[in-house]
C-alpha cells in the first residue's frame, strides 16, 4: 500500500482554505495504451487550430533558453484532444506554454528569473485564466500578497516534494480588458531552477465561485527501478452540474521527458504534455501534463491514474503530484 496525502479545497480563495487528509490506497494496476506525448507543447490528438506534436525549437530560444508557445508550437487558439466543445459548462479557449527547463549544462537549470506566457489568441475579458507551473525545487514571490497588484490569486502551492525536490503552483484570475499580450510572473525564479508552465484560458466559468472542488495527491518518494509509473489522481465531488474537470500531473524525475501512456479515465479532452522542445536538450527535470473532461451531472468522481513512461533510458523518479480541479459553470 502507498499513503496518499490529499488537500481538498472547496470554493477556495487561497491555500489557507485547504483541508489536508490522508488515506492508504493499493498500488494502481499497470496500464498501457493511450496517447504518448513528447517534445515541446504536445497535444494528445490533433484538433481545430493546431496539430499534434510540438516543433523542436519554436518557443525554445537558441541554446535552450527561455521560450513560450501557444497551441502546438505555433500561435493559435486551440490545439488539443478534439475541437472546442460546444454545450453547457466551461470551455477551453486556448493555451500557451512556457519553457525554461533546459538552459543549464545538466539539462535542469533555467535562464530567466521570470515566467512569461503569450496571451492565448481569442482571450476575452471575463475569461478564466489558469496558470500551472512546475519547477525543479521551488519558486518565489507567488503568495497572494505578492500577486495582489496583478489580479492573480494563488490556488495552491507545493514546494520541495519528492526526494530531489519539486515544486508545483496553480494560479488563476479572470481576464480584464487591459490584459497584456505577454503575461509575466516577475522574479519568481531567482535561483534559475528549471521551470515549465501551462497557461490555459476558459470561457463560461462562474465569476463568483469558480472553483467547485479541488484536491491534490502527493507521493513524496518514488522508485529507482521502474521505467513505467502509474500515479493516482485524487477523488473529488462536485455539487453543481456541468463542471469542467482538469486533471494535472507534475512528476519529480531524474533528467527525462516522460511520455503519457494512459490518461485518467474519462479525461479525453484537451490532453497536453509540456516537456522540453526536442532541441537542443530534450530532457529536463520538470514536465507537466494536463487533461480535461466535462461532467454533465454533479457527484463523486473516483480516483483514477496517469500512466507514464520514462523515455531517457533511466529508471529513476523521485515522487509526483497530481490534482483534479472542478471549474463551476457560469450561472
Amino acid at each position: 500500500m502507498r499513503a496518499l496525502v490529499l488537500a481538498a479545497c472547496v470554493g477556495l480563495v487561497g491555500v489557507s482554505a485547504c483541508v489536508v487528509r490522508s488515506f492508504d490506497v493499493d498500488p494502481a494496476p499497470t496500464a498501457s495504451g493511450g496517447n504518448a506525448a513528447s517534445g515541446g507543447a504536445t497535444a494528445g490528438k490533433s484538433a481545430t487550430g493546431g496539430t499534434s506534436g510540438g516543433k523542436s525549437t519554436d518557443g525554445g530560444g537558441t541554446g535552450g533558453g527561455v521560450g513560450n508557445e501557444a497551441g502546438a508550437g505555433a500561435t493559435g487558439n486551440e490545439a488539443g484532444a478534439g475541437p472546442i466543445k460546444i454545450g453547457p459548462g466551461p470551455t477551453r479557449v486556448g493555451f500557451s506554454v512556457f519553457h525554461d527547463s533546459a538552459g543549464g549544462n545538466d539539462d535542469a537549470s533555467g535562464d530567466s528569473h521570470d515566467a512569461t506566457f503569450a496571451k492565448p489568441a481569442g482571450t476575452m475579458p471575463g475569461d478564466f485564466m489558469l496558470a500551472f507551473l512546475g519547477v525543479d525545487h521551488n519558486l518565489s514571490q507567488l503568495s497572494n500578497m505578492d500577486l495582489a497588484a496583478t489580479g492573480w490569486k494563488l490556488l495552491d502551492e507545493h514546494g520541495g516534494y519528492g526526494e530531489d525536490g519539486q515544486g508545483t503552483y496553480l494560479l488563476y484570475k479572470f481576464a480584464t480588458e487591459a490584459e497584456p499580450e505577454s503575461i509575466v510572473f516577475v522574479g519568481v525564479n531567482p535561483q534559475n531552477f528549471g521551470v515549465q508552465g501551462l497557461l490555459s484560458v476558459y470561457r463560461g466559468v462562474d465569476t463568483k465561485n469558480p472553483i467547485n472542488d479541488y484536491a491534490t495527491s502527493v507521493l513524496p518518494t518514488g522508485d529507482k527501478t521502474k521505467t513505467h509509473v502509474d500515479t493516482p489522481t485524487p477523488p473529488i465531488t462536485t455539487t453543481v452540474d456541468n463542471c469542467l474537470l482538469i486533471a494535472g500531473l507534475s512528476p519529480d524525475t531524474a533528467i527525462d521527458a516522460p511520455a503519457i501512456s494512459t490518461w485518467p479515465e474519462g479525461f479525453d479532452e484537451n490532453q497536453v504534455s509540456v516537456t522540453n522542445p526536442k532541441l537542443p536538450r530534450p530532457n529536463g527535470w520538470t514536465n507537466l501534463y494536463s487533461a480535461e473532461r466535462h461532467l454533465p451531472n454533479a457527484g463523486a468522481v473516483p480516483m483514477s491514474l496517469f500512466g507514464w513512461d520514462l523515455t531517457y533510458g533511466g529508471t529513476e523518479y523521485y515522487g509526483s503530484l497530481t490534482f483534479v480541479l472542478a471549474l463551476a459553470p457560469a450561472l
